[in-house]
């Protein structure tokens, strides 16, 4: 079984971003993503609940079709780990964590987000065309996932749906 490992980290406080978000609000944006992922990853079409207990969330995520392809559904594990962590793992045995981290200053707004994702291909080879091809993908793919769950959130705290 072949994965692919890699993580992409962002500022969450950029010179420039307004409003400033807090820890809280970010874990804020990371639990209403576990219930809402449509609204903070533009791949998934919809997300089903099926249970949501003490923290841990199992769900059924539809992605949208790919270039005619079939969509996708996942289900998924999503763990808590107040008040840094969020854990993912999908039904084919990927992961994805979604950390907070303080930055070297020690100001409360100095905050980093790093998605770290372990995506499995039991069908790839390492070093081949088709694995590089979808490790090319895979990081496309984790920056945008980073970027917009951040602004997805800002927005959210801008309007008042995150305190």
């Amino acid at each position: 079984m072949t994965t692919i490992r890699l993580a992409h980290t962002i500022p969450v406080n950029p010179p420039g971003a307004t409003p400033a978000l807090t820890e809280a609000q970010v874990f804020a944006g990371f639990q209403r993503k576990i219930r809402r992922p449509q609204d903070f990853v533009p791949a998934i079409a919809e997300c089903n609940v099926q249970s949501d207990e003490g923290g841990v969330v199992k769900r059924e995520v539809t992605f949208k079709q790919n270039g005619g392809s079939h969509p996708h559904v996942a289900t998924e594990v999503c763990t808590e780990l107040p008040p840094h962590r969020v854990d993912f793992e999908l039904d084919n045995g990927s992961t994805v964590l979604n950390i907070i981290s303080a930055g070297s200053s020690g100001e409360p707004t100095d905050l980093y987000v790093t998605y770290v994702f372990a995506w499995k291909h039991p069908d790839l080879e390492v070093g081949s065309a088709a694995y590089n091809e979808a490790a090319a993908g895979h990081k496309k793919v984790a920056k945008m996932a980073v970027e917009s769950s951040i602004a997805t959130t800002r927005r959210l705290v801008s309007e008042g749906q995150i305190q």
